[in-house]
């Protein structure tokens, strides 16, 4: 009896905290003054179609993007962390661009992820998209010449190194916190370290 309240007393502890989370350990803090002080808090995704964990996160993640749908608004970020991550990113504001972004997201995560397609370099992309119902002429000039695209990559590489991503699939809330699957070390306490942030001001 005596053992078994020992082994009670010496858990409590565990379980007291479990849901304590540590800032430099659980999540980063990466600004103190950008945040939004009112109206729905900026929750940004950064990611990329050839990130194995993101795919896999996304069914998730889009979960609890409507759970909180009154609190948040979500938008993602393509990052570029190896040369075919470019086309990737390219893909990503191309879909966006042209107003068919929730449709192109999924297929292209499936062509990459599940079908491993060797979407790595303009004319492979040109081909995906007009095989989607896109105009050739408006695929080739998103992928060959927009400046519009360019710059939309080249801001997310600053944000990129503005918010320490060094991981994906990341999350930063609100323009203070960022965790990523890597810090929560898994799925599940990586949700929870989530709807501990969208708490915090």
């Amino acid at each position: 009896m005596i053992k078994r309240l020992l082994a009670v007393l010496l858990l409590l502890p565990t379980l007291v905290f479990a849901d304590t989370f540590v800032a430099g350990k659980d999540y980063e803090v990466i600004s103190s003054t950008d945040a939004a002080s009112t109206g729905k808090m900026p929750v940004t995704e950064f990611f990329s179609f050839g990130c194995p964990w993101c795919f896999k996160l996304e069914p998730t993640l889009d979960a609890w993007v409507k759970k909180h749908q009154d609190k948040v608004t979500f938008s993602r970020m393509p990052v570029v962390f190896h040369p075919e991550w470019t086309y990737y990113a390219k893909a990503f504001y191309a879909a966006q661009l042209l107003g068919i972004g929730d449709k192109m997201n999924p297929l292209l995560f499936k062509a990459i992820q599940t079908d491993k397609k060797p979407l790595n370099s303009d004319q492979s992309m040109i081909d995906f998209f007009v095989a989607q119902g896109v105009d050739k002429a408006t695929a080739e000039s998103a992928f060959t010449h927009s400046t519009t695209i360019d710059m939309k990559i080249a801001e997310g590489s600053a944000l990129m190194a503005a918010y320490h991503i060094n991981a994906v699939p990341a999350i930063v809330i609100n323009k203070r916190y960022k965790t990523d699957l890597q810090m929560a070390q898994g799925e599940e306490r990586f949700f929870k370290i989530l709807d501990y942030l969208i708490t915090q001001k």
